[in-house]
């Protein structure tokens, strides 16, 4: 038998399940009696895990006298990454003398993939999860039918155990949206973190020994036939997903890398909003973006700290004029603003801006203004000419730009290019693709240059001393002098960037 299971998971440390255990607020909603209970379940995979890499998890617990076997799918790969987890389940009851799992339990498509995938290797015990677990039922004013579980154990791993401590919020009945009111009550009682993994992706993932890595956003694709209603909803979502995808690699690796994506989705998110504001929106979308622009800010100094070390420190040979205090300085700084990082993406603010988001796409609380256009490709040529026109308004005095205005531009060449990957799949992609070149080569001048800019900021705030002052102006004028170069580049990137003809123009024609 195959189910649908929407659930949320949130994380925290046993003290704030506690707090969330004895919430009064909760207590009005719950509905019978919790029940306890003892899960003891192993899970199943190859030597190589192959089974856990293509997003299964075959399981066998232990139930009464018997087992339950259970394998989970990730039914929806698109939405991976997503806050609510949406999965297939097929389960069937085997004897108390069972050992392993019985694929003939299993739908034909499931057994005979299984088989595929194993290739002939055996299925054999990888992982345990040993977990006690307290379920309730909450009832929504809504009407909604939730199953809470509160859930304390570990997972034993090759000798090693990790320690589990969550809640599962899982939709019995009802709308998703019910499960992001209830985790953002629960975040007012408790210090709760989104949960990305289930106990299985989590401890293959121990086994594999798997580094979070920081990935870069994917292909937006919005069908040619979607309505504007369809494609704001696939670019938010699209910006959401990127976010929450990097946010281990920041948090657990601390990767530059991972921080400058979740700060790129924030970005794209924010110019989301902007771009739709005029057609579509909510009562919610101003509030997104503003804590959108709150949590960039947040992470700002941290990832200006990494740009300066790795270009504009690093290349600079120094040789007898290095200072070794104005480095320890700078580490020192760099340090501090990584802490800060690290407590705001562990805040009560950043869960909340989270499912604040999440519930935004749920209840799809947005209005299409009345003269606004059905379908997405009729609104994008118009929103692509307006960040077009922002952009050239500026460029057409390149040559005479200056600090503040060039910075501008940037911004302005940014927020285009933004534009552009959101609505790319409305277009051919051989027209497409010499735009964003071009768009791409720009922004990675005005990038140096503005790395260059920040690099007196800090280099203002940190150098002082007499040997610091004389290090940070040798850093700026090697710096000065390659960015001299650089921008005489960017005028002539410009000049033939504003000579093409927009290809959505050429389209519409």
């Amino acid at each position: 038998m195959s189910d649908r299971e929407i659930e949320l998971k949130l994380v925290c440390e046993p003290a704030e399940l506690e707090r969330v255990r004895r919430a009064p607020a909760l207590k009005r909603m719950k509905q019978g009696r919790a029940a306890g209970k003892h899960l003891h379940s192993v899970y199943f995979d190859t030597d190589d895990l192959v089974l856990g890499q293509n997003g299964m998890a075959l399981r066998l617990r232990r139930k009464g006298r018997g087992f339950v076997q259970t394998l989970k799918t990730q039914a929806d790969q698109a939405g991976a990454g997503t806050v609510a987890r949406d999965v297939g389940e097929y389960e069937a009851a085997l004897p108390g003398s069972a050992s392993t799992p019985d694929l003939s339990k299993l739908p034909e498509e499931l057994r005979g993939r299984i088989r595929a995938l194993a290739n002939g290797n055996a299925i054999s015990p990888r992982l345990v999860s040993d977990i006690r677990r307290t379920v309730q039922n909450i009832a929504t004013p809504e009407g909604d039918l939730i199953e809470l579980a509160l859930d304390r154990g570990a997972l034993q791993v090759g000798g090693h155990d990790a320690p589990v401590c969550e809640i599962e919020l899982e939709l019995k009945e009802g709308t998703p949206a019910s499960l992001y009111r209830i985790a953002l009550d629960l975040n007012e009682i408790a210090e709760l973190r989104i949960g990305h993994k289930s106990k299985s992706e989590r401890g293959f993932a121990l086994l594999h020994d798997t580094v979070p890595g920081a990935l870069k956003a994917e292909a937006v694709v919005i069908d040619r036939h979607a309505t504007l209603a369809d494609a704001y909803e696939i670019v938010l979502r699209h910006c959401l997903v990127h976010l929450m995808a990097n946010e281990e690699a920041a948090v657990v690796q601390r990767t530059p890398e991972g921080l400058h994506q979740m700060r790129v989705a924030l970005r794209r998110a924010r110019s989301a909003l902007e771009i739709f504001r005029p057609v579509i929106g909510g009562d919610l979308a101003g509030r997104l973006a503003a804590e959108a622009k709150w949590l960039a800010g947040e992470l700002g100094a941290a990832r200006d700290l990494d740009v300066f070390t790795s270009d504009i420190l690093d290349p600079v040979e120094l040789g007898s004029a290095r200072s070794v205090a104005l480095e320890k300085r700078i580490a020192q700084a760099r340090d501090e603003a990584w802490e800060r990082v690290i407590e705001v993406l562990c805040s009560r603010r950043y869960t909340r801006f989270l499912l604040e988001y999440g519930l935004f796409l749920a209840e799809k609380s947005w209005h299409v203004k009345r003269k606004a256009p059905a379908f997405a490709r009729d609104f994008a040529g118009a929103a692509l000419d307006k960040r077009l026109a922002k952009a050239s308004k500026l460029g057409r005095e390149i040559e005479d730009l200056e600090g503040d205005d060039r910075h501008e531009l940037r911004k302005r060449l940014k927020k285009l290019r933004y534009a552009l990957h959101f609505f790319s799949s409305l277009y051919d992609p051989e027209e497409v693709k010499p735009y964003l070149k071009y768009l791409s080569q720009m922004q990675d001048v005005f990038g140096g240059l503005n790395d260059v800019a920040t690099a007196h900021i800090i280099l203002g705030r940190l150098a002082g001393g007499k040997e610091m002052r004389e290090t940070a102006s040798r850093i700026l004028a090697w710096h000065e002098k390659r960015a001299a170069k650089e921008w005489k580049g960017a005028i002539r990137l410009w000049k033939r960037f504003a000579g093409s003809t927009p290809f959505w123009r050429e389209k519409a024609a």
